[in-house]
């Protein structure tokens, strides 16, 4: 950007710290980036303390701005609850990502911003298009542009956790949900039990 012009201002949904490694990256080149930590999804406290405490350092040592979302578990059962018997990846975690997009735009919104978006396309285990689709929808129903950008390309999954490792992040080995935790301990097992 030339001097003396500013940046779009972008508020953008993180759920855990690695994830917005390389958003932070890659995003604070074009647009004056804040950091909205918001994980009503996120299960059980103490996950959600921990990696709240992880955002916290590295919105410190890379000097974002943080804002704290509430952790209201409560709002994301009732986003979630048509769809509990869903399959991960299926309709329930669509209900969640759109419940934390909703909650994203509207803070954007009522903050001024330009454009709100997501650190969730990093990942290999999100469907980018799925994820920009509901992002377009929550933009036309809030009226604010939603920044669609899959963060994976250029390698961003492994430099995420290159840069992870970098700066001493906890990365977590199921979404946040309790469904995801109950998932990643099934794998575990038969991990185990395979070994």
């Amino acid at each position: 950007m030339s001097a003396g012009v500013s940046r779009p201002r972008l508020l953008l949904h993180s759920c855990c710290a690695p994830c917005s490694t390389v958003a932070l990256r890659r995003l604070a080149e074009e647009y004056a980036v804040t950091v909205f930590f918001y994980g009503p999804n996120i299960h059980p406290r103490s996950e959600f303390l921990l990696r709240l405490e992880d955002q916290r350092s590295l919105c410190r040592r890379l000097g974002f701005e943080l804002i704290e979302g509430d952790y209201r578990p409560a709002d994301w059962g009732r986003a979630i609850l048509a769809y509990r018997d869903s399959p991960e990846g299926g309709l329930r975690c669509q209900a969640c990502y759109r419940q934390r997009m909703l909650e994203t735009a509207r803070q954007a919104r009522l903050r001024g911003c330009d454009y709100f978006g997501v650190t969730l396309t990093v990942s290999r285990h999100k469907n980018s298009k799925l994820l920009c689709k509901i992002g377009r929808e929550v933009a036309e129903s809030i009226g604010l542009p939603y920044l669609e950008v899959d963060l994976k390309k250029k390698d961003g999954f492994n430099i995420s956790v290159d840069l992870s490792r970098k700066f001493g992040l906890r990365r977590q080995d199921y979404c946040g949900c309790s469904f995801s935790l109950s998932e990643a301990r099934a794998r575990r097992m038969r991990s185990e039990v395979a070994q």
